[in-house]
């Protein structure tokens, strides 16, 4: 069976409803989603966040900067 897209969905079943129905729709849809499964979008950084940028910039600079030691050896 294929999957259909949230798009595909909407344009051939929800927004053919009137409005009250698709109002109707769009409340029982946001009714059984879990607060806790919402993403925070928050501006502010974790602790996580922190180490993950500081892991990937250290990793990033060792390649770069292996990669310029290494020419400069070369004599490039």
């Amino acid at each position: 069976m294929a999957h259909a897209t949230a798009e595909a969905i909407y344009s051939d079943m929800v927004k053919p409803l009137p409005a009250s129905e698709r109002f109707r729709l769009a409340t029982l849809i946001l009714e059984q989603i879990s607060p806790r499964s919402v993403v925070d979008y928050s501006e502010e950084w974790t602790e996580e966040d922190m180490r993950d940028l500081t892991i990937y910039s250290l990793g990033y600079a060792a390649q770069i900067f292996g990669e310029e030691e290494a020419a400069d050896a070369e004599g490039r």
